[in-house]
């Protein structure tokens, strides 16, 4: 999530430009007769079904203060400019434990409209991708179900690896766990950036990729252009219990809910209020009952208390939880339905192990974590007595800290990671990322950092924070109704072409317009779960509206079927999903989607068949849906709306099986 000392001697041309300020000549790429292309010193080879990429490494020390230990390899993809290049532009990607490569589509979307006449640079940090690659085998598998101790064992384990993995020629080993973090990994990018002779680049990291970036910012500011740093934290000062996720998630459910239409007629007052009844409810007895997680078949699913706060918690990264948390909290707590909560627990959870290496190391993850990131222990004492400090310090938390839910609720979580590196190998050096003091960096350095508005990893608090530790050139950018990382595939085209201009002319920083990101529109909270078709709220009727209560409510019904599997898709691992209370649709396409329903059922005694377009680029969805209700009653409806307007309507036309003319609209679903 955010979820030693031993400085390196860089490359000749790179420690000149660090001594004396002096700007390397930009990188000159040549296309030599065997195929290969040569930047800098470097010859690279194309990428194998990478259409106009070319894939380098570089070999650095392993550890810079030791000769001995040999060396790691950094992997790299180079995007050349389609003309004369007046820059580079560097995308580093977060976790920790992801390579950069692996987000390569993300990146080539956010900068394409740059790449005429600038390189793109992608770098996977030491430990991820193929980059000196950390597998700990165990640890990767590990999953929920697994446990803490095991997860404790595990990461011991891998902890012994990385130290016994490399021999020194003395005897012995080298002690791998300390030279993962954000230090090295900054020295990497350095060399590589001497090696290719890039000039000073404009470097844009996400997540992790923003601490990556405050670091080498710090450590290298004249190799910088331009800094960009989204969803991001403070290297210095920061808590190791990250109170600021539960004091962001108090204000950001109750905003979500005020600010969308069918959320706020539907349950006026304070959303987190009413999640902390359920927490409440949860207390007394768990949530137990058959769901699907998406695409699988039906399984029992067990939603207690640790489960609710791991939802809290996703929110940041998940706005599923923001849309659908408070209805469902509201369906247990009124009518005792809990199909809801169970489903939005089943796709919000990840409870399977760590996927393939390649894509995302659980080891990387865990060296970083336990290198750079603060403990509420001292990382120099033995397990035990890591242990006993972290239970002290949680002790001394106050009891409302963490309200609705208690400090043992919500440290013991399935996502709590507060003592995770309690069993971790102690570091025999220290290397923080950061040495200096604020402001990190000079004033001539302009750096743009975004937050989204609702991400509660990496907070708006937190980013506001970190634009003031960098200094006077740092302008900071409150995405509203955004959740983590707010420059990837951004739908409404704010964040990211915030990023474009900056990087065009990172000297109009300060004056840049920015007010897009105060427009973003709400997330379209569920306003309500109805168990049955009597409990639906009818939609608005319009002028020529024929159909009475029930021919409103099977209206409202098939427009919830509609967006209800709109919603769904996101989560999809294939083309198949389910409804609420049963049925199924099928999905085609990605930017024109096409999804087929049928006897879709969003309340119990209504099915819901027919065929919806979705464009996700420009949001227009239009579907044609037959409603079938309790006692054969019918209505066949065309239905319309902009998915990514602020506060959009749908309208409603059709015939109920009487004849009856159906004129309506209701907050888009």
């Amino acid at each position: 999530m955010r979820h030693r000392r031993s400085w390196f001697v860089p490359a000749l041309l790179v420690a000149a430009i660090t001594a004396v300020g002096l700007a390397p000549a930009m990188a000159v790429a040549q296309e030599e007769d065997d195929g290969r292309l040569t930047v800098g010193r470097l010859r690279l080879d194309p990428c194998e079904d990478l259409d106009g990429a070319w894939c380098g490494n570089l070999q650095v020390p392993y550890d810079r203060a030791d000769p001995a230990a040999g060396t790691i390899p950094i992997n790299f993809e180079w995007y050349p400019a389609e003309q004369a290049p007046v820059g580079t532009i560097v995308a580093m990607e977060g976790g920790p434990g992801y390579p950069s490569t692996g987000s390569r589509d993300y990146y080539i979307e956010l900068f394409g409209a740059l790449q005429r006449t600038r390189n793109l640079l992608l770098v996977d940090n030491r430990g991820t991708g193929t980059s000196g690659l950390i597998n700990c085998r165990p640890l990767q598998r590990w999953h929920l179900a697994l446990g803490d101790e095991e997860y404790d064992r595990r990461l011991a384990a891998c902890g012994d690896q990385l130290n016994t993995a490399r021999a020194l020629p003395g005897g012995g080993f080298v002690h791998g766990t300390d030279l993962y973090g954000t230090a090295n990994a900054a020295r990497d990018l350095a060399d590589v950036l001497g090696a290719l002779q890039t000039g000073p680049v404009d470097l844009y990291g996400d997540s992790y990729g923003s601490y990556f970036g405050q670091t080498f910012a710090a450590r290298y500011p004249r190799l910088l252009r331009s800094l960009a740093l989204d969803a991001t934290w403070p290297v210095l000062g920061t808590d190791p219990f990250y109170i600021s996720t539960i004091e962001t998630a108090r204000i950001a459910f109750d905003l979500t809910c005020r600010r969308s239409v069918a959320c706020a007629l539907a349950a006026p007052g304070s959303s987190m209020a009413r999640i902390g009844a359920l927490a409440e409810r949860l207390r007394r007895a768990p949530v137990v009952g058959r769901t699907r997680e998406p695409g699988s078949a039906p399984s029992t699913w067990r939603v207690d208390v640790g489960v609710l706060v791991a939802l809290v918690n996703n929110a940041g990264s998940d706005t599923g939880v923001y849309r659908e948390l408070d209805a469902a909290a509201r369906a247990v707590l009124e009518h005792r339905d809990s199909a809801p909560l169970l489903r939005l627990a089943a796709k919000s959870l990840y409870t399977d192990d760590g996927g393939p290496v390649r894509e995302w190391s659980a080891g990387q993850y865990s060296a970083v974590s336990c290198t750079d990131y603060p403990q509420a222990f001292d990382m120099r004492a033995p397990p035990a007595v890591r242990r006993a400090q972290y239970e002290a310090a949680a002790g001394t938390l106050p009891d409302d800290v963490f309200a609705p839910f208690t400090v043992e609720e919500w440290t013991t979580s399935p996502v709590a990671e507060f003592d995770d590196c309690v069993n971790w190998p102690s570091p025999v050096r220290s290397d923080p990322p950061i040495t200096g003091r604020p402001p990190l960096v000079p004033p001539t350095l302009p750096v743009l950092v975004l937050s989204g508005g609702l991400d509660t990893l990496t907070t708006w608090t937190d980013g506001a924070i970190v634009a003031e530790q960098l200094g006077p050139s740092a302008r900071w950018v409150k995405v509203e109704n955004t959740i983590h990382v707010t420059a990837l595939a951004d739908p409404y085209g704010c964040a990211s072409g915030l990023v474009r201009q900056f990087v065009r002319q990172p000297e109009r920083l300060h004056s840049m317009d920015v007010s897009c990101a105060s427009r973003i529109p709400e997330v379209r909270v569920v306003g309500d779960y109805p168990r049955r078709l009597s409990g639906a709220t009818p939609a608005t009727p319009r002028k020529g509206n024929q159909a009475g209560s029930a021919g409103l409510r099977l209206a409202a019904v098939g427009a919830a079927a509609v967006g209800d599997a709109i919603a769904q898709w996101w989560y999809l691992p294939g083309s198949r999903g389910h409804g609420l209370r049963g049925g199924w649709f099928t999905v085609e396409g990605d930017t024109s989607v096409r999804l087929d329903l049928h006897k879709v059922r969003f309340v119990a005694d209504t099915v819901v068949d027919g065929r919806a377009t979705w464009n996700t680029s420009t949001g227009n969805v239009a579907a044609n849906v037959k409603v079938k209700g309790p006692g054969g009653i019918t209505t066949t409806l065309r239905m319309r709306w902009d998915d990514l307007a602020r506060h959009p309507r749908a309208t409603l036309t059709g015939r109920t099986g009487s004849g009856a003319r159906v004129s309506a609209t209701l907050p888009a679903p």
